[in-house]
């Protein structure tokens, strides 16, 4: 149980944070500065915000207090600004225009306070065309495509958006419930995946520039956008290439007519079984009874199924009768079998089940905390880890306006002492040492951190790609077979702006090498399995009395804990933390749904640069270092953090979406249109019923029906509703009802099926420099969203191309004092490999 009597803790301790934001991006990011140790006071309206979710807010305003405080009352406001002087960081998500309207803008309280780091989270960016569309989840879903990008597309996005072929176009696809070929239309997420994203990017923003304010003195405005945040949720799956047919570029993972692994147990619960390896699946399951027992995976022996298209119709083959394997057997018990025999087999859990995960709890990413109105509840807990200033979540949300005869106390108390100071006596000061000579950062926030980047598959290097972004120089250290990985699309798509060295670890000669490096290095990241770094030499324990300045960060799939030495993958992970369960209205009868633009890989990968970030300016005040991690389950676990059980196990009730995944309610959803285009709404606004009605052109009964028109009765009708506006909507064209709906401010987007294709020629995209460009071997000219967030002050930027395995080895050894002849003895025994690109 959290004890909300312990002090703050955490990198951020000591630090204030004003939150005036909305929604769930800026919620949920100042719920992870609160963990690192932040003192975050919360500013809410008198007027309540009507777009407020109970439940999740519980979780997301854990740790923080609460003000209420009218913005546009003048008295109330030069409380706020006397807040604003005193504090480190601020986060705001109003329409842009508001701020400036309400005298709370970054330039007014950046001239009271240099120092502040302001951060500001809009729907799509603080000026320009869709500037004040509505910032709603589900709409900028709609916009975007991720909608239909979730449940994958017929040869992956990335030959849609180059206009290429797909792949064996006439490739039979077998029976995939999970991939759902007899539904019609997108689907309608119950992740926030514009948001989820948006946190990310404004919390490593945050963390940056508190870096960076260290060293310079200077304070910042950080921005970002639900459409960013939809942007990094598509990851390296938004590419477009001059030659998608390049050899070995292409991959079927996120092709729609994947087999992604998900199968139905005797017991009626799904698996999620990753990577799929058929041949011991097949052997253990050919008797009445499940042997579990058995030698370790060798990951060389059986059938090793690639990731080419050629490889599609050997999936095939094999799937169902893989399916016909797991019917024959309960869940617990292929759960066993892949644990026993390291196979990645998860079953896949709603979050309640997750938050009653003994060992989740165990570690911390889920905790239990005493609210004060729901009593004991479990959700997602601390998902940054830091050995020496470990954080911590230090209580309840607050009720609402909690604290605000505390906070209006503090101020007046401090207005008399500036009183009693305007009489003679000195007053107190901040450090304005930085402040009285600033200097700024040329390369970035991350400017002089030199980052050694050992990670591999996507979750690893995706973290270095973000520090990368930010101004880091990145080594990226390759094995020397890592040539093939790194000119796929994936490969490609994580590792833009840094700098290749291959070494073969094995060797004592590059073990050398790679002391070399450590000696130069600020931070070396990794996510191997246990143990397998201490083999290497470079374990944290064996590093740190040599280093005592090194941030050294080591992911892992799930928790540090009885799953450790699993294979832990984005698949896995989210099966296990509830994602594929309300993504796929699994409470309703749905099959589970892995989303193809999921945060798994790419979250772990935010979180652990982000705790990077948050040790790096911990650093720069104290000198000290220290291990940071993170997990694949904790970007889960902040995906689903929308939700808490109670203590006991029993769910609360809470927004679900339906088995057909067509909304969360009738109000708030996807409608098949009558030129079948797909749109969805969000009139979450209890009076807008008579302008729905008028947008519909509904019929009286309608208009007047008590189980619809008042607010209290509707959600117990809301299958019932859903089924009268149905048909309402499929009598309308597109171009119709968004002009009746835009006539009368009610919320709503069609459904984008061209908006990735689009992406890369928009012109206001392009001018804010959201897309990365560079030419590689193969694929030739290569573009890919860029750098994210933004940073007035210090801002970052993409250094460079997409690194290959190798290109840059000879150059790092000369900087690394290897001359001609000892380069030439490194490569000639293998210890290291050269491969530069022309």
């Amino acid at each position: 149980m959290v004890d909300s009597t312990l002090p703050r803790r955490g990198p951020l301790a000591g630090l204030t944070v004003l939150d005036v934001s909305r929604g769930a991006a800026g919620p949920m990011t100042t719920m992870l500065l609160a963990d690192s140790g932040a003192d975050v006071l919360r500013i809410e309206s008198p007027h309540g915000d009507p777009g407020r979710d109970d439940v999740a807010h519980t979780v997301w305003h854990r740790g923080k207090r609460s003000a209420v405080l009218d913005l546009d009352d003048a008295s109330q406001r030069a409380a706020f600004l006397r807040l604003a002087a005193q504090a480190d960081v601020l986060v705001e998500s109003f329409e842009p225009g508001e701020t400036t309207r309400l005298g709370i803008d970054e330039p007014q309280l950046r001239a009271g306070n240099p120092r502040l780091v302001y951060c500001s989270i809009t729907g799509y960016g603080p000026d320009g065309p869709d500037a004040h569309r509505a910032a709603v989840d589900a709409l900028v879903a709609a916009r975007t495509g991720l909608q239909w990008e979730s449940r994958g597309i017929v040869g992956t996005a990335l030959n849609r958006i180059s206009g290429a072929q797909s792949p064996l176009a006439d490739l039979e696809v077998p029976d995939l419930p999970a991939s759902r070929f007899d539904q019609d239309g997108p689907v309608f997420l119950r992740s926030m995946w514009p948001s989820v994203g948006a946190a990310y990017l404004a919390t490593a923003g945050i963390s940056a520039a508190l870096r960076a304010r260290e060293v310079t003195g200077l304070g910042e405005h950080v921005r970002t956008s639900l459409l960013q945040g939809a942007m990094a949720a598509a990851g390296p799956n938004w590419q477009r290439v001059d030659d998608v047919t390049a050899a070995g570029y292409w991959m079927w993972v996120t092709d729609r007519r994947a087999p992604e692994g998900l199968f139905e147990c005797a017991d009626g619960r799904w698996v999620h079984f990753w990577t799929i390896r058929p041949t011991p699946v097949l052997d253990a399951a050919e008797g009445d009874e499940l042997v579990i027992d058995g030698p370790a995976d060798d990951m060389r022996a059986g059938v090793r199924i690639g990731m080419d298209a050629e490889e599609l119709p050997i999936l095939y083959m094999y799937q169902e009768q893989l399916a016909a394997a797991f019917r024959r057997f309960p869940s617990d018990q292929w759960v066993a079998f892949g644990a026993a025999r390291k196979l990645g087999i998860a079953q896949v859990r709603s979050p309640e089940e997750a938050f009653a995960d003994q060992a989740l709890l165990d570690h911390g990413c889920v905790v239990e905390v005493a609210d004060p109105d729901a009593g004991p509840i479990r959700h997602a807990g601390v998902l940054l880890e830091f050995a020496a200033t470990p954080g911590a979540v230090t209580g309840p949300a607050p009720r609402r306006g909690e604290h605000t005869s505390e906070v209006l106390a503090a101020l007046a108390g401090e207005g008399e002492a500036a009183a009693d100071r305007s009489a003679g006596e000195q007053a107190p000061t901040r450090p304005t040492a930085a402040v009285d000579a600033p200097r700024r950062l040329a390369g970035g926030p991350l400017d002089g951190i030199r980052v050694l980047d050992l990670g591999i598959g996507v979750a690893g290097p995706w973290g270095g790609r973000v520090l990368a972004d930010l101004g880091a120089d990145v080594i990226k250290v390759h094995a020397l077979h890592d040539g093939y990985w790194t000119g796929t699309h994936l490969g490609l798509g994580t590792n833009w702006g840094k700098r290749s060295i291959a070494l073969n670890l094995k060797d004592p000669a590059a073990r050398e090498v790679l002391e070399r490096l450590l000696a130069t290095a600020d931070v070396l990241a990794h996510n191997m399995r246990p143990g397998a770094a201490e083999r290497l030499g470079i374990g944290y324990e064996q590093l740190r009395e040599r280093y005592p300045r090194l941030v050294y960060c080591h992911t892992r799939g799930f928790e540090d804990g009885p799953r450790s030495s699993q294979p832990g993958t984005d698949q896995t992970a989210n099966a296990l933390a509830g994602t594929e369960y309300e993504d796929g209205g699994c409470r309703f009868g749905g099959p589970p749904l892995w989303s193809r633009v999921n945060m798994g890989d790419t979250g772990n990968g935010y979180l652990w640069a982000t705790a990077v970030l948050q040790a790096l300016y911990h650093r720069e005040r104290t000198g000290q270092g220290q291990r940071v991690g993170t997990a694949i389950i904790n970007a889960a676990l902040l995906a689903t953090s929308y939700a808490y059980s109670r203590a006991d196990g029993t769910p609360v009730d809470r927004p679900q979406i339906d088995a057909r995944q067509r909304g969360l309610s009738a109000l708030h959803g996807l409608y098949r249109l009558a030129d079948d285009a797909w749109l969805t709404i969000a009139v979450v606004d209890d009076g807008s019923w008579p302008d729905l009605c008028d947008a519909l052109e509904a019929p009286a009964e309608l208009r007047g029906d008590s189980r619809f028109a008042d607010p209290t009765l509707r959600r117990a009708h809301d299958a019932e509703l859903r089924a009268v506006l149905e048909p309402l909507f499929a009598r309308r064209s597109a171009e119709d009802v968004v002009a009746a709906f835009e006539k009368r401010d009610l919320p709503c987007e069609l459904s984008s099926t061209t908006f990735s294709r689009e992406l890369f020629d928009d012109p206001d995209i392009r001018a804010r420099g959201w897309i990365a460009t560079a030419q590689r071997p193969g694929v030739g000219r290569i573009e890919q969203p860029g750098v994210l967030v933004d940073l007035v002050t210090h801002p970052g930027r993409v250094s460079g191309p997409p690194c290959l395995a190798g290109e840059h080895t000879r150059p790092i050894l000369t900087e690394l004092g290897y001359d001609e002849a000892s380069i030439a003895a490194l490569l000639d025994a293998r210890a290291a490999l050269d491969a530069p690109v022309a």
